[in-house]
């Protein structure tokens, strides 16, 4: 699913987890515009996985893209598992 369209509901998420893909997604675009979501998958009730795509990822980006996800789990106790 692509969060372009932000339609997050059909993959049952809950408010809390649709809350931390809406904030990971906002803070992602403001800093690495090459990297998009492309799909979100909930794995338990405090738990999402999240696929990034870009076409030439580098070492320092996907730390960052890291960094935001750690950000974002601390503020809504929602842990992003990266793939």
């Amino acid at each position: 699913m692509r969060t372009a369209t932000m339609d997050l509901a059909s993959n049952h998420l809950t408010e809390n987890q649709l809350k931390t893909v809406r904030k990971y997604k906002n803070r992602l675009t403001k800093k690495l515009l090459t990297f998009q979501i492309a799909w979100v998958k909930p794995v338990k009730e405090n738990m999402i996985e999240l696929h990034l795509e870009t076409d030439n990822r580098t070492y320092r980006k996907g730390l960052l893209a890291s960094q935001l996800a750690t950000e974002v789990e601390d503020e809504t106790d929602v842990i992003i598992i990266l793939r």
